[in-house]
């Protein structure tokens, strides 16, 4: 029921409170009207039932009177102009003038949107309505807000004509008002809305254009509150036009890019001559990356985590496979998802290249005491070639502590499912005095898991061998010794 359609029922209500609504942010203005919608009354014991009834009919009767009052003292002197109007909470009181035609394109707008708004009080006015004589562009403009009551978009492609662009901007701005409610909206998402029309413009900004090229074909003052009019009169139409709205949003396909930026760290790289930026994903690096690898363990590292890295290209295709409404009702579970792997991918990349980078100390001493000075192109790393220095010379006679440094145990996570790497570790200390040489055939997929080829790498890389002490080996530390080969290469190795 309207607030300025209510009708009175006594007999029903009577003995009730009215319910009076705390004002705040988003609450209604309590009418006169609504104020005694539930009337508590007092009448003396020996009134007569027939009084009752017409005391009460009364009392509506005036709150209604009252309320129109109120509106029309609210307009001051423009409540003689025609078209002028007033809000009040989410009724609007508008002044509707005499001699109106037919034809004319701001009268019949303002006229239809109020037939279409249930909260609009139509007070009758003997002022006198001359339509201004509008510019093309004015004219196609209200004609493109009349087409856009009853053409509702399937999409928001759109021409550039002015027509076309009103219309659409019409019904891009119902759609952010009806996503703007408290607390959002789960189902339907305004990605898909476009950024702007008309060369760089928001939908909300056209419309502001549009509004004041109206203003501009008018010099009479009372003929701008008519504009003012269908402002508040097209706010207050989106209200109504919610739920067509957010199916026209659900309508709309979102692009993997739109899931893919937000879920995914980016960056935004810097136009160049005039170009526009670029967002970019910015994934973190592989742990194949590091420079401290030997090429075989570039490789197989590779190969571990192919999938993690590849992983969003498979939520991609299951992406572009739903549905446009499912895409709105996914997309926050999506995004959600997307930001918990790329953590994940993260945390492993920070993780790993990190513990190899403990490497770093050792493989620079070996390449330093043998003077060893990698020639690369400007800009480019020169660990990649000391790396490849290190790993070709002779590494068996390295201590345990150096050996152990360089094993899989020191660098890669414990993956679910499968032995974790101290285990791995454990297994290949001898349970008596006897030294036991390890070397690739010590390692199967079916024991260590994915790990065993970095394990059968590692083996025939150091030939390590291992006795009943080895699980008392400690990290190496850095040595300030001048002779680096003799922490490398030291007595007593394993």
């Amino acid at each position: 029921m309207s607030a300025y359609d209510k009708t009175s029922s006594a007999q029903k209500n009577k003995g009730k409170a009215p319910a009076l609504k705390a004002e705040g942010p988003s609450s209604k203005k309590i009418t006169v009207e609504a104020l005694v919608s539930s009337p508590v009354y007092n009448f003396a014991s020996d009134v007569s039932q027939e009084f009752r009834e017409q005391v009460e009919a009364l009392t509506q009767s005036m709150a209604k009177h009252m309320d129109n009052t109120l509106a029309m003292n609210a307009m001051g002197g423009d409540s003689t102009k025609a078209f002028s109007s007033t809000r009040d909470g989410d009724v609007v009181h508008l002044v509707y003038p005499g001699l109106v035609k037919d034809g004319d394109l701001l009268a019949g707008l303002i006229t239809v949107l109020a037939a279409l708004i249930p909260s609009c009080v139509i007070h009758k006015s003997d002022a006198s309505w001359s339509e201004p004589e509008w510019t093309g562009e004015s004219r196609a403009h209200l004609s493109g807000l009349i087409s856009g009551l009853y053409r509702v978009p399937d999409s928001f492609a759109h021409s550039s004509s002015p027509t076309e662009l009103a219309r659409i901007s019409m019904w891009i701005t119902a759609c952010s008002a009806a996503l703007s409610v408290p607390g959002g909206v789960a189902d339907a998402q305004g990605d898909v809305l476009p950024s702007a029309v008309a060369g760089g413009k928001s939908a909300s900004k056209y419309m502001t254009k549009i509004l004041a090229g109206l203003r501009s074909n008018v010099s009479d003052e009372s003929m701008s509150q008519a504009i003012n009019t269908l402002a508040i009169l097209l706010k207050m139409w989106q209200k109504t036009q919610a739920r067509t709205a957010l199916a026209i949003l659900r309508k709309c396909k979102i692009g993997w890019s739109t899931v893919l930026f937000r879920g995914a760290p980016t960056t935004i790289i810097k136009g160049k001559k005039n170009k526009p930026d670029q967002t970019v994903v910015r994934s973190p690096p592989k742990p194949s990356k590091s420079p401290w690898l030997s090429k075989a363990e570039r490789s197989e590292l590779g190969n571990i985590y192919k999938d993690d890295w590849s992983r969003t290209d498979r939520f991609r295709d299951t992406w572009v496979a739903l549905s446009s409404e499912e895409q709105h009702v996914k997309f926050n579970e999506t995004v959600k998802a997307l930001k918990a792997h790329y953590e994940y991918l993260n945390n492993t990349s920070n993780s790993i290249h990190a513990k190899l980078g403990k490497r770093k100390h050792w493989i620079e001493r070996v390449c330093k005491e043998d003077e060893f000075k990698p020639k690369v192109k400007k800009d480019e790393s020169a660990s990649f070639a000391l790396a490849d220095h290190f790993f070709q010379k002779k590494l068996s006679n390295s201590q345990m502590s150096i050996k152990k440094l360089f094993s899989p145990l020191t660098y890669l996570p414990d993956f679910p499912g499968e032995q974790s790497m101290l285990e791995t570790w454990n297994s290949l200390i001898p349970s008596t005095e006897q030294p036991s040489r390890i070397s690739s055939a010590d390692f199967s997929l079916d024991e260590e898991g994915r790990s065993y080829r970095l394990w059968q790498i590692w083996a025939d890389m150091f030939l390590p061998v291992f006795t009943i002490n080895a699980a008392e080996t400690e990290e190496p530390q850095p040595s300030v010794d001048n002779n680096f080969f003799k922490a490398l290469f030291g007595i007593g190795q394993g």
